[in-house]
């Protein structure tokens, strides 16, 4: 249940920035983490959303990341 309620926090606030953001921001507005901690958690929970969104959606440009 966390893993969806996490997923829809994401999608939220992505929808409501409307613009690029880092790992490091989404850590401490979705998440709530200090910006030095290291974690894949974003990276992993981003992986599985663009993945169940490819799936049911058809949309493989939903999340895109840059390096």
């Amino acid at each position: 249940m966390r893993k969806n309620y996490l997923e829809i926090k994401i999608i939220v606030y992505l929808s409501n920035i409307n613009k690029p953001t880092s790992i490091n921001e989404l850590q401490l507005k979705v998440w709530g983490y200090h910006l030095k901690l290291e974690t894949h958690t974003v990276e992993t929970h981003i992986y599985r959303l663009r993945d169940k969104i490819s799936k049911f959606f058809k949309n493989e440009k939903f999340i895109v990341s840059q390096k």
